[in-house]
């Protein structure tokens, strides 16, 4: 239609009229054309129909400001779009006569290949393609995008190339309600770290697979190629994926726990008990074996007269410093950012090419003195930023150095000691800082996942910055390095040890004489729509019949429209069955407010507290029961991911209680979870997000004087996080097993009744006996016995013997070459059901999944007697990749070498060289 220099001319020629209007702003919204017509006006115009439900707003930058306020206190998805001007808007107008003429000096001819237009959202014609008319009504119309794709997609078996970089198109066109549609893409997104020509191959191999021509002589037009006669071979396309064994059954171990019929026995609170001095029973030389430390030093002196300490004692030790950016500041000292992930990697790399490598961690970056936590408090400015530079300093440190570690494949015996101040209520004197109780997610979650680090927490107390050099507790610092073996969780309050154990408190119901509730009294419930919340209202609806405000993610209808959508959607509908709980509520006695608001923004929250005060008169109590459930090991877990379950728990908590502040309620309770104390695989981010909430109910009770409880639930059987978590089909039989011995709605309300008049800050709720179960979890810290649990736990899922034959795969069949890569396939073979695995077929295109991988690495450990982390699956998944790390480079065949870990061989080296020197 247009030549090349027409075409150039004209683009030249648009971009400066666009810079001679106004500047704007465009938003996308995840709304339908015909749902955001209501939001448009003379400054707002519709830019873009994307999908089924996206679209794009372009206008002034006040009006799109005004919009994108409104949205989101309606709880619609938006966000800004990088553009310097208000492109497909009514501020386009001036500048279409001009251009228009531009086009009137160019010759314009019909179409060669059929295309659809964005004007029209329809297959151009000639007569408009021809149009100086047509083609100015494309700066100032809508992009009919949407539009345009259900035209194509009317014909069937549609293959769909995005040309450019990144999936914004494809994604587009996959939100269509259509069966699913192949779209590929030619050019990799900048997230994604691989080859551009990889990734342009691997499109081009899809294409080929699903039947399109490819030019292949002009594909290798500059390469020297020879024929090779291959045999003919059918893609059947058979599919090979291992079903669930519907006769597959969990055994329950003899010493299974279980559930205690009695409620006034499921209550325990967390108590601490002063330990006998380590050194009386633990005494090592640290001059007797010399390690390798790393020290992440505070800036108060502690971590480095630690450090000094060490050196003196002939130990190696390097430093690492708070800085603005990675840097190594002399031979023993680096200094990184503790907000960059890269940076970690860095450290452990550089110290790797040393042939240093850490066997010993001490982290001193959550160390505060008293005086310094005093001054955190003088404005709201300098206690967000103190909070965020808790987590960066403590939750995502620890976070982004086991990640280094993992990437670095570090598989040597590492113990981290982490020190910190002031998370715990011991002697009644803390100044206690639960923002760094987030700490503890990585510290009790990473020795479950890197089987080779063992993890303590040390909690001290430093009265001032001014004398930071304490001496008997540097010297208790010095004895718990020393130990070869201590408690996961121990704190120092003067010269006395104390450790954490957990005790049983008998809660019975007819003692419950002091309840904290009001008839008719007025309490709102964050996460109100989700099970527990609903449960605990129809609870507070029955005894007092309360006046609820039900807070929560979900829009629901209006109240008119009820009847309208119960008899217009399914029984199982999530919205249907909000609805008639809150009808049950109503039944009740209750008055109900139902509001969707994101509990983590000040503003909405502040809002709504606001209006359920003009509305009721009051509110007399709070119970925050919103939150995320999480799911990912460490080594995967990113930014976001971990942020969207800490999002809910811990900045709703603060938000809350900052909107709530000038009130004074009768209770805050605070739904926290087993999970904080037990510290689960895969759950780091909810198990930090949880010790956070049981941190600030001490807090907040002991020493703002404000009655607050953190419930530390077990499972419950009908609703909760336990139920609504998806888990694959190889656990879903024993989550069913196990949430037998969960709580029941009616439990969990008889439960929270009786906490509620007993006063106590913490109380974990436990159908069965908990000490027992803590006992039992502590026992699975090496991770190697937890693996061997989980195992054996799995095993009943096992298919014994192949099933299937080799499925088609791009890798071609190569046979195990040594006796390391014949173990790993025979356990592949056994554990996928699949016949002849080659040494360079992917585990996960095998149909390999994270549960599957733990019985892998269990099995490869018993076989191997070696620790392997189960991250390493993940980044070496083929036979031959994770056969390099098991394998001893010296003798393949030895597989004894094997247990021998590459650490102590580069140690020893390293130690020859030395000699050689010295000679």
């Amino acid at each position: 239609m247009f030549s090349l220099e027409d075409a150039l001319a004209l683009v030249a020629t648009r971009g400066r009229l666009m810079q001679q209007i106004p500047s704007g702003a465009m938003l996308s919204v995840a709304l339908s054309e015909e749902a955001i017509q209501s939001y448009l006006h003379e400054n707002l115009s519709l830019a873009a129909v994307n999908a089924p439900s996206s679209c794009v707003v372009s206008g002034l930058e006040p009006a799109i400001d005004q919009l994108q306020e409104k949205l989101e206190s309606a709880r619609v998805s938006c966000r800004r779009l990088h553009t310097s001007h208000a492109f497909h808007s009514q501020m386009i107008e001036p500048v279409i006569e001009t251009f228009t003429q531009s086009l009137g000096k160019v010759k314009l001819n019909p179409p060669q290949i059929p295309f659809l237009s964005n004007v029209t959202g329809t297959w151009i014609t000639a007569a408009q393609a021809t149009d100086s008319n047509y083609w100015a009504s494309h700066l100032r119309q809508p992009v009919c995008f949407n539009q345009g794709v259900i035209e194509l997609l009317k014909q069937p078996e549609q293959i769909l190339l995005e040309v450019g970089p990144g999936r914004t198109l494809s994604s587009l066109v996959k939100q269509q309600p259509t069966k699913e549609v192949l779209a590929l893409t030619s050019i990799r997104h900048p997230q994604e770290q691989q080859s551009d020509v990889a990734f342009l191959l691997n499109t081009l191999g899809k294409l080929w697979l699903v039947g399109v021509q490819i030019d292949w002589t002009s594909f290798y037009i500059n390469e020297q190629r020879h024929r090779l006669p291959l045999p003919t071979y059918p893609f059947e396309r058979q599919r090979y994926w291992i079903d669930a064994s519907p006769e597959s059954a969990f055994t329950e171990s003899q010493q299974t726990l279980h559930k205690n019929p009695n409620i006034a026995d499921w209550f325990y609170v967390p108590r601490w008990k002063e330990s006998t001095p380590i050194e009386l029973f633990q005494k090592e030389k640290l001059t007797e074996q010399k390690s390798c430390w790393l020290v992440f030093i505070d800036t108060y002196g502690i971590g480095a007269e630690i450090a000094e300490r060490l050196t003196q004692q002939n130990q190696d030790v390097i430093l690492v410093k708070i800085a603005d950016k990675f840097a190594k500041l002399n031979d023993r000292t680096y200094g990184i950012n503790p907000q960059q992930r890269d940076d970690y990697d860095l450290l452990i790399q550089k110290l790797q090419e040393q042939n240093w490598i850490p066997q010993r961690i001490a982290h001193f970056w959550s160390v505060t003195p008293n005086d310094i936590l005093s001054s955190q408090k003088i404005d709201e400015q300098t206690q967000h930023q103190f909070f965020e530079d808790c987590q960066y300093l403590g939750f995502w440190s620890l976070l982004f150095l086991a990640q280094a570690l993992g990437q670095q494949d570090i598989s040597d015996s590492l113990k981290l000691t982490v020190v910190t101040s002031n998370l715990y209520d011991i002697a009644g004197k803390e100044k206690l800082c639960p923002h760094k109780a987030t700490v503890l997610g990585p510290c009790k979650v990473i020795p479950k996942e890197y089987p080779n680090i063992n993890c303590c927490t040390i909690d001290i107390v430093i009265p001032s910055s001014k004398t930071p050099s304490i001496q008997n507790i540097l010297d208790c610092l010095i004895t718990e390095f020393t130990a070869k073996q201590t408690n996961n969780i121990v704190a120092y309050r003067g010269f006395h040890r104390w450790i954490q154990t957990f005790e049983a408190v008998h809660l019975e119901q007819s003692g419950c004489d002091n309840i904290k509730l009001q008839t008719k009294g007025v309490y709102l419930i964050a996460g109100g729509l989700g099970g527990i919340g609903l449960a605990l209202a129809e609870y507070l609806a029955k005894t007092v019949q309360a006046k609820l405000v039900l807070v929560g993610r979900k829009s629901i209808p209006e109240k008119d429209n009820w009847q309208e959508w119960l008899e217009t959607h399914d029984k199982k509908d999530k919205i249907s069955c909000i609805i008639r709980k809150l009808q049950v509520l109503e039944a009740l006695g209750a008055e109900v407010f139902v509001v969707s608001t994101d509990v983590t923004n000040y503003k909405q929250v502040k809002t709504v507290i606001d209006i359920s005060i003009e509305k009721f008169g009051q509110i007399n109590g709070v119970i925050h029961a919103a939150g995320i459930a999480s799911g990912g090991v460490i080594q995967l877990k990113t930014e976001d991911m971990a942020n969207n379950v800490l999002a809910p728990k811990v900045r709703g908590t603060i938000v809350i209680k900052e909107s709530l502040k000038n009130i004074n309620l009768d209770f805050f309770v605070l739904c926290s979870s087993q999970s904080s104390i037990l510290g689960e695989f895969g759950q780091v981010d909810y198990c930090a997000a949880n010790a956070f909430l049981d941190a600030y109910a001490h807090l907040n009770t002991y020493k703002l004087n404000q009655f607050t409880v953190s419930i530390n639930w077990d499972a419950w059987q009908e609703v909760g996080m336990a139920v609504e978590t998806t888990v694959p089909d190889e656990l879903k039989q024993s989550r069913e097993e196990s949430l037998k011995k969960g709580i029941i709605p009616q439990e969990g309300a008889d439960s929270f009744h009786r906490i509620l008049s007993s006063g106590l800050p913490q109380v974990v709720v436990s159908t069965r006996d908990f000490p027992s179960i803590w006992k039992q979890n502590l026992f699975f810290k090496s991770s190697e016995e937890e693996l061997a649990f989980l195992e054996e736990r799995l095993a009943s899922t096992r298919i014994s013997k192949p099933t299937h034959p080799r499925p088609n795969l791009k890798s071609n069949y190569v046979p195990a070459r040594n006796e390391i890569e014949q173990i790993i396939v025979q356990i592949w073979q056994e554990l996928l059901g699949i016949e002849k695995v080659g040494i360079h077929d992917n585990f996960f295109d095998l149909g390999g999944n994270s549960l599957i991988s733990i019985q892998l690495v269990s099995q490869l450990q018993k076989k191997l007697n070696i620790q392997i982390p189960v991250v390493s699956l993940y980044k070496r998944p083929t036979v031959s990749s994770l056969a390099e790390i098991l394998s001893s480079s010296e003798d393949e065949k030895n597989i004894g070498e094997a247990s021998n870990s590459r650490g102590e061989k580069r140690r020893e080296k390293k130690k020859q060289r030395q000699r050689i020197v010295n000679k």
